[in-house]
């Protein structure tokens, strides 16, 4: 589970890389590179392991990532069942980090843009407003050559610089954080992101790091400020909406499906997360 450097290979005559991706499902792993980039989702969803967290994604997301930074795509296990409903299209822009020169930046023009530069060291997430106005940008870069592409790049980045947005990654991490943490992580993540809707038990998944599992109850909370218990449990709630509102299952039947096997728990868990039983939470959904 060591990163791996992904070395980006501009086209001829372009000085940076945008495409339009379309396939079954994500399938790049937990991978580093020396550019920036951005991510817009258009159709797929799953979780996003970027440095030290877990997010998921949906239709819509738009992430930009600092150099350096570790991440991966994981989709759902719906996309792996060769149904032809389910596919990833994203568009991906990367540029590299010496793209803007030192002097450039330092012009009161470009001040978003060195701000948007300098904040992504934790990956930056942003609202459903801005993701959508800068994927119209997207879009027109993608049939844009030349000067006018650039100009593209630029007007996007400084609309990201000037707009609101979250870090992904904990604040403070740093892509020089120990290699073998990041590895640990990596392992712990996608190990989980794969079983959550089956029983893990702590000496399951503690073991597939070589722990005790009361050092790795530690471990896991000092890392993401959450129990074993309640990250697997959001996970599952998670694919529990997704079920709820894209699906005819009842709510047994999800129960069982998401790995709980116990309706008056399942409904606790949704209740505490969701703030709604699941069965307010799919009539809401419809009213809609």
């Amino acid at each position: 589970m060591k990163p791996f450097k992904e070395v980006v290979n501009y086209p001829i005559g372009n000085s940076f890389l945008i495409k339009y991706d379309n396939f079954p499902h994500f399938s790049v792993p937990w991978h580093f590179h020396n550019e920036y980039e951005i991510v817009y989702i258009i159709k797929s969803f799953g979780e996003k392991f970027v440095g030290d967290v877990l997010k998921s994604f949906a239709p819509g997301d738009l992430s930009f990532y600092g150099t350096s930074l570790p991440h991966f795509y994981l989709n759902d296990e719906l996309f792996y069942t060769g149904n032809p409903d389910y596919f990833v299209n994203a568009i991906v822009l990367q540029f590299p980090k010496d793209y803007f020169a030192a002097a450039q930046l330092m012009q009161p023009e470009f001040s978003s843009i060195k701000k948007l530069l300098n904040a992504s060291s934790c990956g930056l997430k942003f609202s459903d407003d801005v993701s959508a106005a800068s994927g119209i940008i997207l879009h027109n870069i993608l049939k844009a050559s030349g000067i006018e592409r650039h100009l593209l790049l630029v007007r996007l980045l400084d609309f990201l610089g000037s707009s609101p947005c979250d870090l992904i990654a904990s604040a403070g991490y740093t892509s020089s954080f120990l290699e073998s943490e990041e590895s640990r992580m990596a392992k712990i993540y996608t190990f989980i992101t794969r079983n959550y809707t089956r029983k893990i038990t702590l000496k399951e998944i503690a073991g597939e790091i070589g722990m005790s599992s009361t050092a790795f109850c530690r471990y896991f909370h000092d890392r993401t400020g959450k129990t074993f218990a309640q990250f697997v449990n959001e996970l599952r709630i998670s694919y529990a909406c997704k079920l709820l509102t894209n699906g005819n299952q009842t709510v047994v039947q999800i129960c069982d499906e998401t790995g709980f096997y116990n309706l008056s728990n399942f409904n606790r868990q949704f209740q505490n997360i969701m703030g709604k039983s699941p069965s307010k939470y799919r009539e809401s959904f419809r009213v809609k």
